[in-house]
């Protein structure tokens, strides 16, 4: 089952992991290669960019390839809008995982989500 997925930038510069997002996501159908790789990282620093007049609530999930779906921590990772048309950034620990960020509630206007991976592992 391997499906390619994005894979960040090093910190500080980030990658687009989700584009113009004007609707809440459905995590039942998303799928592994809509994630993003951060294999290596140990952190994830995640910016969401609203415009239009936006302020999206986002989840963090995690991909099982046992279970073939994106899950959520125990404790899930959920993060509210700060503000119209107002970004915000928070960092997880990814551990290596893949990743997909969800936008959980969005009223208008739309949002970016940008990732950038911390603390780069090396294979020693």
């Amino acid at each position: 089952m391997s499906q390619k997925v994005n894979t960040p930038e090093k910190a500080p510069d980030y990658s687009i992991h989700r584009e113009a997002v004007a609707a809440p996501d459905v995590i039942a159908n998303v799928v592994r290669a809509h994630g993003i790789n951060m294999s290596g990282y140990d952190e994830a620093h995640i910016q969401v960019v609203p415009s239009g007049g936006a302020n999206p609530n986002v989840a963090v999930y995690w991909w099982s390839e046992n279970a073939g779906v994106f899950v959520q921590e125990h404790t899930a990772i959920a993060k509210s809008g700060v503000g119209v048309n107002t970004p915000y950034e928070f960092t997880v620990k990814s551990k290596g995982r893949i990743m997909f960020v969800a936008v959980a509630t969005i009223a208008a206007g739309v949002c970016d989500v940008l990732v950038s991976g911390f603390n780069r592992e090396f294979p020693g």
